[in-house]
């Protein structure tokens, strides 16, 4: 209540009033914009610090509009209350930490992607019309940095660390791993990009279709199967199976469809029997046929016989170690808060900035309720979208949206239970604003005069 009426008062204010009539606050919509696709475009190549800079400058842009524009404001729905909780438990956890300062530079790299996700909401709530141009960024960047994998692939680009077992394969059948232009240079980062990016363009395949629009439909069907290939060649096992997660999806999708407006998989046009064989086609040509991708999704199941894999496996039992010696408020946000824990459970020889699962990762930094409430709000998302993507009422393009956010969800969340990059500025903002989308889109609300923070 205090902050309510902390906003009205500024609002009325004599300074509120001089603001709203200064060229800046004109066009702080397109200021704000323009700093929403920065922030996007950065993550393709600036190291961690510059992207949170420019994103507390989106951030910042958000709150002068809030406070000063009057009747337009996001409400707080509950999914968002749900964020809220689980931010509540990363706070409580920073505070009781062990390494206080360490956690807290932990925490605050935390708020701001939460600041980011709830400026975004605001912002995208109430220029609905920037949704379509902010899903093109995306798919645009994912789309370079794919083909800039691609190239390092091709070009056997000398790897900067140790990244794959050759003890177990022919070393001339091992993938030369691309990591893209993405600070700090990492193949499992590249493919966590792509994993989060890929579904942007399949918005696009999707609108292409509904609008009839074949040069659209080619063009977003040839990236897609790039950005497909292009993850292959990051030679990230995780990410294989973010993929593998989103084409199932895809998958089940069709045949509901298919059976519902189609009477089934017999019924529908060759054209698109060829589209659906085609892409399972690729997909089978491109790990049977490659040596290097076969060897490595094989790889997958080799567990203790495979070095990488018995790496985190000893790293996932010093992990729930820990969480079961800090099951309620965790040992603190953070890589470094991890590392000095981390130090007295590991095996010699084990050494991690990580836990390599983002749902243990949460266990471990902040305890058991803020895992809770992180999966009740992905669990959320998750039956809304399904929800909304099966209405019939809802525009094909709507849609189509809602989808691809929930096959980006698909792929982050598989790939996230075996590496915790998730947890990158990179990875962040393409995943908090893909989830401000789906909010911006799906949750209903009226004309409001009020900011309503709390009830």
């Amino acid at each position: 209540m205090l902050i309510n009426t902390l906003i009205e008062k500024v609002q009325n204010s004599k300074f509120s009033k001089f603001l709203s009539d200064s060229l800046i606050f004109e066009y702080i919509d397109d200021i704000a914009f323009f700093l929403l696709i920065a922030v996007i475009v950065s993550t393709s190549f600036m190291p961690t610090g510059a992207i949170g800079i420019l994103a507390c400058f989106f951030v910042m842009a958000c709150v002068f509009k809030m406070f000063i524009k009057k009747g337009e404001a996001a409400e707080l729905s509950f999914l968002n209350k749900v964020l809220i909780l689980y931010l509540l438990f990363v706070i409580i956890s920073a505070v009781g930490a062990s390494y206080l300062k360490l956690s807290l530079f932990g925490t605050i790299k935390t708020l701001i992607y939460i600041s980011f996700y709830f400026a975004s909401v605001y912002f995208l709530s109430t220029n609905k019309k920037r949704i379509i141009p902010t899903i093109l960024t995306i798919a645009i960047v994912t789309s370079f940095e794919a083909f800039i994998g691609i190239l390092q692939n091709i070009s056997h680009v000398q790897e900067i660390a140790t990244w794959q077992d050759t003890s177990n394969i022919d070393p001339t059948h091992a993938i030369s791993r691309a990591y893209g232009t993405i600070k700090p240079y990492n193949p499992n980062l590249l493919a966590g990009y792509l994993i989060a990016g890929i579904s942007s363009i399949f918005t696009f395949l999707g609108i292409s279709y509904f609008n009839k629009h074949k040069q659209g439909l080619i063009i977003s069907s040839v990236l897609f199967l790039i950005v497909m290939y292009a993850i292959f060649v990051t030679g990230c096992r995780g990410a294989y199976l973010g993929l593998f997660g989103i084409l199932a999806v895809i998958f089940i999708y069709s045949l509901y469809f298919m059976k519902k407006y189609f009477g089934g998989f017999s019924q529908i046009k060759k054209r698109y029997k060829l589209i659906i064989a085609s892409t399972f086609v690729f997909l089978a040509g491109v790990i049977c046929l490659v040596p290097s991708f076969l060897n490595r999704v094989i790889s997958i199941f080799s567990f203790r016989k495979d070095s990488s894999i018995s790496f985190r496996m000893n790293v996932y039992e010093a992990c729930y170690q820990m969480f079961l010696d800090n099951k309620f408020l965790g040992i603190g946000v953070g890589n470094k808060n991890f590392r000095e824990i981390y130090g007295l459970y590991m095996k010699t020889g084990f050494d991690a900035l990580g836990s390599y699962s983002v749902p243990l990762e949460i266990a471990v930094e902040s305890g058991i309720f803020a895992l809770i409430s992180f999966g009740a709000f992905i669990v959320l998302i998750v039956t809304r979208a399904i929800r909304y993507t099966i209405k019939p009422t809802i525009s094909p393009i709507n849609r189509t949206i809602v989808f691809s956010i929930l096959l980006m969800i698909t792929g982050v969340m598989f790939h996230g239970l075996f590496d915790t990059i998730f947890f990158r500025p990179q990875i962040q903002i393409i995943f908090w604003t893909n989830i401000a989308i789906f909010h911006a889109l799906t949750i209903r609300r009226e004309k409001l005069k009020k900011l309503r923070l709390l009830k």
